[in-house]
């Protein structure tokens, strides 16, 4: 989720450009949790939020992710 934001931010102008070090370096973190089918393992799974595993949600911050990062500019 940070990691988004943090690319949101830049893209934004609210944030500095210094900060596209950290968000790929979270970034990175967050794909090296991705199994071979493609899930986001854990995260607070559903349906109690309450152990780590899967979920929707965290599915769904790993995708505004992944497109914030492939939308924000390489250079």
């Amino acid at each position: 989720m940070l990691s988004y934001v943090l690319y949101r931010g830049m893209a934004s102008g609210w944030l500095e450009k210094r900060y596209r070090e950290p968000a790929d370096a979270l970034r990175q973190a967050a794909q090296g949790k991705v199994d071979q089918f493609g899930f986001v393992q854990g995260v607070c799974a559903s349906p109690y939020f309450d152990w780590p595993g899967t979920a929707s949600e965290g599915q769904a911050f790993f995708l505004l992710m992944e497109a914030a990062a492939d939308e924000y500019p390489r250079a």
